[in-house]
Formats: C-alpha cells, structure tokens, sequence
C-alpha cells in the first residue's frame, strides 16, 4: 500500500510537470487539478460500488481500517485474510512447490555408505 501511494506521489507530482520548473502559481493550479481529479475519481468508485478487483481490495482495507478503528474482536482475524481466489491458489502451489523442491533435494543426496577396505 505504501508503494502504490509513493509511485502515485511520484508519478502525479513529479512527473506530471513534464521535467520543466514550475512557478509557484504553475504548481498550486496543478494541485487543484490534481485533487480535483482524484476527487472525482472516488466519487466515480463510490457511484460505481465495488465491482472490480481493485474496487474490491480498496473497499476491503478500508474496511479493515475500520474494523481497526472500531476495536472489534475479529481484528486480527480478518486484516491478514486474503478473499482473492487466485491469489490463494497461487500461494498454495507455490508452497507446495517449495516443499517438493526441498523434498527432492533432501532425498536425492547420495546415501553415505562405508567401503570395506580389503
């Protein structure tokens, strides 16, 4: 979450500008329009409700930011829970995976046996 909010920062604040200095004039309209855009851009989600994934995930941590902001018991049950199917599927295959790497790797090593010398 923090990622996605500094490469939004970067990418509306300092590179929207084109590279070239802007006044202080120049900078404050930009901000206006800025958050006028975003402004705008939630009215849209809170139209449209929460049909997409990426409605969903914001719509799920807000939620969760308020479930943590209320103090309920279900705190710490929900917040690390993931909804998104195919990420869920994508964690299982992986572990599952990285047990069998191990495994083969575990169980492929020569077996040490003793040599009789003559």
């Amino acid at each position: 979450m923090a990622a996605r909010t500094a490469a939004r920062f970067v990418q509306r604040r300092l590179l929207s500008s084109g590279g070239k200095v802007l006044s202080e004039e120049e900078k404050a309209a930009e901000n206006v329009y800025i958050k006028k855009m975003e402004q705008d851009k939630l009215e849209k989600l809170a139209r449209k409700g929460p049909s997409s994934g990426e409605q969903a995930s914001s719509t799920t941590s807000s939620a969760a930011s308020d479930v943590k902001a209320a103090g309920g018991p279900t705190e710490s049950a929900s917040a690390g829970v993931s909804t998104d199917k195919n990420r869920n599927y994508a964690v299982l295959a992986g572990t599952i995976a990285a047990l069998g790497g191990l495994g083969w790797y575990l169980l492929s090593k020569p077996k040490k046996s003793e040599e009789v010398v003559d």
